[in-house]
Protein backbone atom coordinates (compact mmCIF):
# COMPACT_ATOMS: atom_id res chain seq x y z
CA UNK A 1 0.00 0.00 0.00
CA UNK A 2 2.55 2.49 0.48
CA UNK A 3 4.75 1.45 -2.10
CA UNK A 4 0.93 2.81 -4.35
CA UNK A 5 0.51 5.93 -2.06
CA UNK A 6 3.94 7.00 -2.93
CA UNK A 7 4.50 6.11 -6.44
CA UNK A 8 1.13 8.17 -7.23
CA UNK A 9 3.15 11.20 -5.46
CA UNK A 10 6.11 10.84 -7.93
CA UNK A 11 3.80 11.04 -10.62
CA UNK A 12 2.23 14.28 -9.33
CA UNK A 13 5.57 15.75 -7.98
CA UNK A 14 7.20 15.71 -11.19
CA UNK A 15 10.53 17.20 -11.11
CA UNK A 16 10.42 17.97 -7.28
CA UNK A 17 11.42 14.28 -6.45
CA UNK A 18 15.31 14.85 -8.27
CA UNK A 19 16.01 17.59 -6.01
CA UNK A 20 16.42 18.70 -2.21
CA UNK A 21 13.76 21.69 -1.32
CA UNK A 22 16.10 23.56 1.47
CA UNK A 23 15.14 26.71 3.59
CA UNK A 24 16.55 28.86 0.75
CA UNK A 25 13.48 27.82 -0.99
CA UNK A 26 11.31 29.16 1.33
CA UNK A 27 13.49 31.41 3.84
CA UNK A 28 13.80 35.39 2.39
CA UNK A 29 17.31 36.41 3.84
CA UNK A 30 17.24 39.09 6.10
CA UNK A 31 13.23 38.54 6.81
CA UNK A 32 12.02 37.58 10.35
CA UNK A 33 9.28 37.35 12.17
CA UNK A 34 6.50 40.14 12.37
CA UNK A 35 4.42 40.67 15.36
CA UNK A 36 0.49 40.63 14.39
CA UNK A 37 -1.41 40.30 17.33
CA UNK A 38 -1.25 39.61 21.37
CA UNK A 39 -2.81 39.86 24.02
CA UNK A 40 -4.05 37.58 27.19
CA UNK A 41 -6.05 34.69 24.97
CA UNK A 42 -5.37 31.60 23.13
CA UNK A 43 -5.25 32.33 19.72
CA UNK A 44 -5.58 29.20 17.22
CA UNK A 45 -7.35 28.17 13.96
CA UNK A 46 -5.70 30.49 11.37
CA UNK A 47 -6.92 30.18 8.33
CA UNK A 48 -7.32 32.58 4.40
CA UNK A 49 -9.85 33.67 2.22
CA UNK A 50 -8.87 34.69 -1.51
CA UNK A 51 -9.11 38.17 -1.05
CA UNK A 52 -5.76 38.59 0.96
CA UNK A 53 -7.36 38.19 4.33
CA UNK A 54 -6.36 36.44 6.82
CA UNK A 55 -8.60 35.22 10.14
CA UNK A 56 -7.42 33.32 13.65
CA UNK A 57 -9.54 32.65 16.75
CA UNK A 58 -8.92 34.09 20.15
CA UNK A 59 -10.69 30.90 22.33
CA UNK A 60 -10.18 32.70 24.82
CA UNK A 61 -12.21 35.99 24.58
CA UNK A 62 -15.49 37.14 24.30
CA UNK A 63 -14.79 38.40 20.97
CA UNK A 64 -14.15 34.84 19.04
CA UNK A 65 -12.52 35.92 15.63
CA UNK A 66 -10.47 38.19 14.37
CA UNK A 67 -9.64 39.19 10.75
CA UNK A 68 -6.14 41.01 9.40
CA UNK A 69 -6.60 42.22 6.68
CA UNK A 70 -4.32 42.33 3.67
CA UNK A 71 -2.77 45.67 5.02
CA UNK A 72 -1.76 44.21 8.54
CA UNK A 73 -4.96 45.72 10.23
CA UNK A 74 -6.18 43.72 12.87
CA UNK A 75 -9.82 43.74 13.23
CA UNK A 76 -12.82 41.83 14.94
CA UNK A 77 -14.76 39.81 12.55
CA UNK A 78 -17.43 37.89 14.49
CA UNK A 79 -18.38 38.29 18.24
CA UNK A 80 -19.67 35.74 20.34
CA UNK A 81 -17.82 32.95 18.11
CA UNK A 82 -15.89 31.17 21.27
CA UNK A 83 -13.64 28.38 21.58
CA UNK A 84 -12.69 27.57 17.96
CA UNK A 85 -9.32 25.65 17.44
CA UNK A 86 -9.74 25.00 13.93
CA UNK A 87 -11.64 26.59 10.60
CA UNK A 88 -11.19 26.67 6.80
CA UNK A 89 -13.46 28.17 4.25
CA UNK A 90 -15.29 25.58 1.96
CA UNK A 91 -16.15 25.49 -1.79
CA UNK A 92 -19.21 27.39 -1.00
CA UNK A 93 -17.59 30.41 0.91
CA UNK A 94 -19.12 29.44 4.45
CA UNK A 95 -16.25 28.86 7.10
CA UNK A 96 -16.25 25.49 8.68
CA UNK A 97 -14.67 25.43 12.42
CA UNK A 98 -14.46 23.71 15.52
CA UNK A 99 -15.85 23.99 18.54
CA UNK A 100 -14.90 21.02 21.12
CA UNK A 101 -15.79 23.36 24.40
CA UNK A 102 -19.28 23.06 23.64
CA UNK A 103 -19.07 19.68 21.28
CA UNK A 104 -19.79 21.32 18.67
CA UNK A 105 -19.03 21.37 14.25
CA UNK A 106 -19.81 24.48 13.21
CA UNK A 107 -20.50 26.41 9.70
CA UNK A 108 -20.25 30.14 9.59
CA UNK A 109 -21.87 32.33 6.46
CA UNK A 110 -19.22 35.63 6.74
CA UNK A 111 -22.16 37.39 5.03
CA UNK A 112 -24.60 37.09 7.20
CA UNK A 113 -22.65 36.09 10.47
CA UNK A 114 -25.25 33.41 10.96
CA UNK A 115 -24.05 30.21 13.04
CA UNK A 116 -25.25 27.09 11.91
CA UNK A 117 -24.48 23.75 14.06
CA UNK A 118 -23.78 20.64 11.91
CA UNK A 119 -23.35 18.11 14.03
CA UNK A 120 -23.52 17.94 18.03
CA UNK A 121 -21.33 15.55 20.84
CA UNK A 122 -18.21 15.52 19.00
CA UNK A 123 -14.98 16.83 20.00
CA UNK A 124 -13.14 17.98 16.51
CA UNK A 125 -10.29 19.44 17.03
CA UNK A 126 -9.55 20.72 13.38
CA UNK A 127 -10.59 20.41 10.06
CA UNK A 128 -10.00 20.65 6.73
CA UNK A 129 -12.74 20.64 3.46
CA UNK A 130 -12.46 19.21 -0.05
CA UNK A 131 -13.63 20.81 -3.20
CA UNK A 132 -16.54 17.97 -3.17
CA UNK A 133 -17.64 19.56 -0.03
CA UNK A 134 -15.73 16.41 1.88
CA UNK A 135 -15.05 17.63 5.64
CA UNK A 136 -12.19 15.82 7.42
CA UNK A 137 -12.30 16.94 11.51
CA UNK A 138 -9.47 15.39 13.86
CA UNK A 139 -10.93 14.09 17.40
CA UNK A 140 -7.71 13.89 19.55
CA UNK A 141 -9.38 11.50 22.25
CA UNK A 142 -10.64 9.31 20.50
CA UNK A 143 -8.30 8.97 18.44
CA UNK A 144 -9.86 9.58 15.35
CA UNK A 145 -10.69 10.78 12.09
CA UNK A 146 -13.99 12.32 11.24
CA UNK A 147 -15.62 12.32 7.32
CA UNK A 148 -18.85 14.83 7.48
CA UNK A 149 -20.98 15.40 4.68
CA UNK A 150 -21.37 19.31 4.40
CA UNK A 151 -24.10 18.74 1.33
CA UNK A 152 -26.20 15.72 3.17
CA UNK A 153 -24.67 15.70 6.48
CA UNK A 154 -23.66 12.38 6.51
CA UNK A 155 -21.36 11.56 9.60
CA UNK A 156 -19.10 8.66 9.83
CA UNK A 157 -15.53 7.49 11.11
CA UNK A 158 -12.96 7.76 8.67
CA UNK A 159 -9.95 6.25 10.45
CA UNK A 160 -9.16 5.00 14.19
CA UNK A 161 -5.74 4.43 15.90
CA UNK A 162 -3.55 7.55 15.55
CA UNK A 163 -2.04 8.02 18.69
CA UNK A 164 -3.18 11.72 19.16
CA UNK A 165 -4.56 13.21 16.20
CA UNK A 166 -4.25 17.04 15.82
CA UNK A 167 -3.52 19.15 12.69
CA UNK A 168 -5.25 18.28 9.19
CA UNK A 169 -4.28 19.08 5.59
CA UNK A 170 -4.75 18.47 2.14
CA UNK A 171 -2.32 18.01 -0.91
CA UNK A 172 -2.51 20.92 -3.39
CA UNK A 173 -4.44 18.59 -5.42
CA UNK A 174 -6.91 16.82 -2.95
CA UNK A 175 -5.81 13.85 -3.63
CA UNK A 176 -3.71 13.00 -0.31
CA UNK A 177 -4.87 13.53 3.56
CA UNK A 178 -2.13 14.60 6.16
CA UNK A 179 -2.82 14.60 9.87
CA UNK A 180 -0.64 15.32 12.52
CA UNK A 181 0.35 12.82 15.73
CA UNK A 182 0.65 15.15 19.23
CA UNK A 183 1.78 12.45 20.70
CA UNK A 184 3.55 10.44 18.49
CA UNK A 185 6.46 11.64 15.85
CA UNK A 186 4.80 10.91 12.54
CA UNK A 187 2.21 12.58 10.38
CA UNK A 188 0.14 10.22 9.10
CA UNK A 189 -1.09 10.30 4.98
CA UNK A 190 -4.27 9.13 3.32
CA UNK A 191 -5.32 8.58 -0.12
CA UNK A 192 -8.59 10.50 -0.73
CA UNK A 193 -11.11 8.15 -2.71
CA UNK A 194 -13.82 9.45 -4.94
CA UNK A 195 -16.40 8.75 -2.20
CA UNK A 196 -14.73 10.40 0.42
CA UNK A 197 -13.32 7.12 1.87
CA UNK A 198 -9.81 7.25 3.55
CA UNK A 199 -7.22 4.78 1.77
CA UNK A 200 -3.72 3.90 2.58
CA UNK A 201 -3.12 4.47 5.45
CA UNK A 202 1.25 5.18 6.57
CA UNK A 203 3.34 6.91 8.89
CA UNK A 204 4.63 9.15 5.62
CA UNK A 205 6.59 11.92 7.38
CA UNK A 206 8.71 11.74 10.62
CA UNK A 207 9.22 14.55 12.95
CA UNK A 208 12.53 15.55 14.61
CA UNK A 209 12.33 15.30 18.28
CA UNK A 210 14.01 16.85 21.30
CA UNK A 211 16.54 14.73 22.59
CA UNK A 212 14.89 12.88 26.46
CA UNK A 213 16.46 14.51 29.18
CA UNK A 214 15.17 11.80 31.52
CA UNK A 215 16.43 9.27 29.55
CA UNK A 216 20.15 7.60 30.33
CA UNK A 217 22.81 8.48 28.05
CA UNK A 218 24.46 5.61 25.41
CA UNK A 219 26.65 5.97 22.13
CA UNK A 220 23.18 7.61 20.88
CA UNK A 221 20.92 9.90 21.73
CA UNK A 222 17.55 8.89 23.21
CA UNK A 223 14.24 10.98 21.91
CA UNK A 224 10.96 11.81 23.04
CA UNK A 225 7.98 9.96 22.16
CA UNK A 226 6.53 13.31 20.74
CA UNK A 227 7.16 16.63 19.10
CA UNK A 228 3.84 17.93 19.89
CA UNK A 229 2.53 18.20 15.91
CA UNK A 230 0.12 20.70 15.70
CA UNK A 231 -1.73 22.22 13.12
CA UNK A 232 -0.61 21.53 9.53
CA UNK A 233 -0.92 23.46 6.15
CA UNK A 234 0.35 22.99 2.40
CA UNK A 235 1.97 25.37 0.15
CA UNK A 236 1.87 24.97 -3.62
CA UNK A 237 4.87 23.20 -4.09
CA UNK A 238 3.04 20.33 -2.45
CA UNK A 239 5.68 21.13 0.74
CA UNK A 240 3.41 19.85 3.88
CA UNK A 241 4.30 22.74 7.57
CA UNK A 242 3.57 21.16 10.74
CA UNK A 243 3.97 23.18 14.32
CA UNK A 244 5.93 21.51 17.03
CA UNK A 245 8.02 22.33 19.79
CA UNK A 246 10.95 22.79 17.63
CA UNK A 247 9.25 25.16 15.07
CA UNK A 248 7.59 24.97 11.91
CA UNK A 249 9.09 21.46 10.50
CA UNK A 250 8.39 20.95 6.99
CA UNK A 251 8.55 18.19 4.30
CA UNK A 252 8.77 17.64 0.67
CA UNK A 253 6.23 15.97 -1.41
CA UNK A 254 7.92 12.53 -1.15
CA UNK A 255 7.80 12.73 2.79
CA UNK A 256 11.66 13.63 3.36
CA UNK A 257 11.78 16.26 6.14
CA UNK A 258 13.36 19.54 4.27
CA UNK A 259 14.11 22.10 7.35
CA UNK A 260 12.90 23.41 10.80
CA UNK A 261 12.07 27.17 10.98
CA UNK A 262 11.92 28.14 14.58
CA UNK A 263 9.66 30.40 16.00
CA UNK A 264 9.97 33.69 17.66
CA UNK A 265 12.19 34.04 21.21
CA UNK A 266 10.55 33.83 23.93
CA UNK A 267 6.99 32.46 22.58
CA UNK A 268 5.21 29.91 24.60
CA UNK A 269 4.54 27.70 21.96
CA UNK A 270 3.10 27.16 18.84
CA UNK A 271 -0.49 25.99 18.02
CA UNK A 272 -0.83 26.30 14.24
CA UNK A 273 0.97 27.60 11.29
CA UNK A 274 -1.09 28.75 7.49
CA UNK A 275 -0.11 30.91 4.08
CA UNK A 276 -2.04 34.20 3.94
CA UNK A 277 -1.99 37.54 2.84
CA UNK A 278 -1.25 39.49 -0.68
CA UNK A 279 -0.40 36.27 -2.70
CA UNK A 280 -0.42 33.92 0.04
CA UNK A 281 3.12 34.33 0.70
CA UNK A 282 3.03 35.07 4.24
CA UNK A 283 3.16 32.44 6.51
CA UNK A 284 1.46 32.87 9.70
CA UNK A 285 1.86 31.16 13.20
CA UNK A 286 -0.48 31.30 16.08
CA UNK A 287 1.61 31.24 19.11
CA UNK A 288 -0.46 31.05 22.10
CA UNK A 289 -0.89 34.50 23.25
CA UNK A 290 0.92 35.92 20.13
CA UNK A 291 0.18 36.09 16.47
CA UNK A 292 3.17 36.72 14.18
CA UNK A 293 4.23 36.32 10.01
CA UNK A 294 7.05 36.63 7.68
CA UNK A 295 7.29 37.36 4.20
CA UNK A 296 8.49 34.08 2.07
CA UNK A 297 9.36 32.58 -1.09
CA UNK A 298 7.01 30.07 -1.52
CA UNK A 299 3.01 30.64 -1.31
CA UNK A 300 -0.09 28.96 0.13
CA UNK A 301 -3.27 27.13 -1.63
CA UNK A 302 -6.37 27.63 -0.97
CA UNK A 303 -8.36 24.82 -0.40
CA UNK A 304 -12.07 26.00 -1.70
CA UNK A 305 -10.73 26.79 -4.72
CA UNK A 306 -10.16 23.02 -5.17
CA UNK A 307 -7.68 20.94 -6.67
CA UNK A 308 -4.08 22.56 -8.23
CA UNK A 309 -1.86 20.67 -9.74
CA UNK A 310 1.83 21.29 -8.80
CA UNK A 311 4.42 22.72 -8.55
CA UNK A 312 2.41 25.80 -10.32
CA UNK A 313 2.44 26.80 -13.65
CA UNK A 314 4.32 29.78 -14.33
Amino acid sequence: MKRILLVGLMALSGWLMAQDMPLSQVLIPGEKWQLVAEGVGFFDAPTADGEGNFYFSDMRSEQGLFRVSADGKVLPFLKGAKGISGMKFGPDGKLYACRGRTGELICIDVKTSKITVLAKDVRPNDLVVTHKGYLYFTDTLKKQVTFVSTKTGELKVADVGITGPNGICLSPDHGTLAVSDFHGKHCWTFRVEKDGSLKFKQPYMTMRRKPDPGAERGILPKFKTSCRGDGMITDAFGRYFVTTELGVQYFDPTGRISGVIPGPAGIKGMTSVTFAGPNLEFMYITCFDKVYRMKTRTRGVLYQKGPQAYPPRK
